[in-house]
């Protein structure tokens, strides 16, 4: 009996010395969060912690366009707080921060510093050639960069090429957007530039330009998006009464068929360039010529 009851003291002992070493290192607590750093998208956040972008939304009453603001807690859906991860867990978001980093340089004549991903928001910044910045991520076409200076936002991604550029600093436009003709001017170099370029049906390239591909080629080489279409763009930025006409205005013309169906970029002293046709490609022409003065149905400026 004494033996009996020693045995069954000594097995109440491991038991019990089992149940104290789990409750040391709990498997589930509270439900996991993770506190938002500069540079995170919901898509990063979801890689990192094996999850989805749908399911951090639905956790955290979200939706893909949600600001994430610097040092919020969001929580991680189907993940529970563990003790022994954590530390492991640190290092790994501290690992893929510094993945998600890279040096990149601006690709051409220009590029603007937007606030936030898209041609209409606000210019920060127009870029020079060879300006060097880091990506702190992509949304898209676009890419949110920080500047040597700290000055972070949003540069289209196709005017950007990877590694460090000139060591030049980029020029900032602290408060207001650079004056139209500055504008105006850098879209009018680029475009003259492309003048004997083939014209090629659905054409967006140096390899050969449409009317609509042409202007599409140009802007986009200044940060911003034009749709490929002619009666599409005629409904971008604001109207232009013929007097008032810039250079880098928009001009839009009936040709073959009824409503907008041609547009090219306003060069100053009554004359346009645009992809005209097969055999002339892109050219300069008048607006008062013959043939285009009775077909021109107004501007459009794009800012």
């Amino acid at each position: 009996m004494l033996l009996r009851r020693r045995g069954l003291s000594g097995i109440s002992g491991l038991l019990f010395a089992i149940a104290l070493i789990s409750s040391s290192f709990p498997t589930t607590a509270a439900t996991a969060t993770y506190k938002i750093k500069q540079g995170d998208t919901l898509s990063a956040i979801a890689h990192r912690h094996h999850t989805t972008v749908a399911k951090l939304m639905n956790a955290n009453h979200l939706r893909e366009t949600s600001i994430l603001g610097l040092g919020k807690a969001i929580r991680l859906p189907g993940q529970k707080t563990k003790t022994h991860a954590r530390v492991a867990s640190v290092k790994h978001v501290a690992k893929a921060a510094h993945q998600t980093t890279y040096a990149v340089h601006v690709n051409g004549d220009s590029a603007s510093l937007r606030s936030a991903p898209s041609s209409d928001a606000h210019r920060i910044a127009l870029l020079s050639t060879g300006a060097s910045m880091k990506v702190l991520a992509r949304q898209g076409q676009w890419a949110k960069v920080a500047l040597p200076s700290g000055t972070c936002g949003f540069v289209y991604r196709p005017l950007l090429a990877p590694g460090t550029g000139s060591a030049k600093p980029a020029a900032v436009a602290k408060s207001t957007p650079p004056e139209p003709d500055r504008r105006d001017n850098s879209v009018i170099r680029i475009a003259m530039a492309c003048r004997g370029t083939h014209y090629v049906r659905g054409g967006t390239s140096r390899g050969g330009f449409d009317c609509s591909g042409f202007t599409r080629y140009v802007y986009a080489k200044y940060g911003i998006s034009l749709p490929h279409s002619s009666a599409a763009q005629a409904g971008r930025g604001t109207a232009v009464s013929r007097s008032e006409l810039k250079a880098g205005d928009l001009v839009f013309f009936q040709t073959y068929r009824r409503g907008i169906s041609h547009v090219g970029i306003y060069v100053g002293n009554g004359n346009f360039v645009h992809a005209a046709s097969r055999g002339r490609g892109v050219t300069v022409d008048a607006l008062n010529s013959d043939y285009y003065a009775q077909r021109y149905r107004g501007a459009r400026r794009i800012q």
